[in-house]
């Protein structure tokens, strides 16, 4: 062969095109917009749920501890206003509450300990639970001393009114109540 000649080139065989690709089943696109829309409703639900949080403890503040102090129906019976004044006595009295749940925490930590225990550690669960009933009491005493001085506070309509929210929910039936237990009278 010489520098003239050639060889003959080969001329790529073209591929034939891919087959189409076969439409979803109608089905499926309907499932993929609902997901699509499920998803974007819960997002949205959860920031509705936090952007509403938020604006509440800016408007209002955060919750505070009258929880450490509650009467549980009888605080619940008591107007928004109510609560709010309970609530501002209870932080005016700087009762140490903080304090108070951070001991009842240990408490807790020591009976854990104390049941997991072998052998079984007695004293230690009756000192821990000891311990937790004190504290207790004394945050069922600073509430009730508070409530008593918020019904005195109170004038003869608020108090009727107090007594009109707790009577119903007596006829109601107690909110913790478990379902199913019989109910006092």
């Amino acid at each position: 062969m010489t520098e003239n000649d050639t060889l003959p080139q080969a001329t790529p065989t073209p591929l034939p095109p891919p087959p189409p690709t076969p439409p979803a089943p109608a089905g499926a696109s309907r499932w993929m917009r609902g997901a699509l829309i499920a998803s974007l409703t819960v997002n949205l639900l959860v920031l509705g749920i936090v952007a509403g949080g938020a604006l509440n403890i800016a408007q209002h503040g955060p919750r505070q501890a009258i929880a450490d102090i509650t009467l549980g129906t009888f605080t619940e019976a008591l107007s928004a206003e109510d609560r709010e004044a309970l609530r501002m006595a209870a932080e005016a009295e700087s009762l140490g509450l903080r304090e108070m749940n951070r001991a009842a925490r240990e408490d807790y930590l020591r009976l854990i300990e104390a049941v997991r225990a072998e052998p079984w550690d007695d004293a230690a669960a009756r000192a821990a639970i000891a311990a937790y009933g004190v504290r207790t009491h004394d945050r069922l005493a600073a509430g009730e001393r508070l409530m008593l001085q918020r019904l005195s506070a109170m004038g003869p309509q608020g108090r009727r009114e107090f007594a009109d929210r707790l009577e119903e929910t007596l006829r109601r039936g107690f909110r913790g109540a478990r379902q199913g237990a019989p109910r006092g009278n």
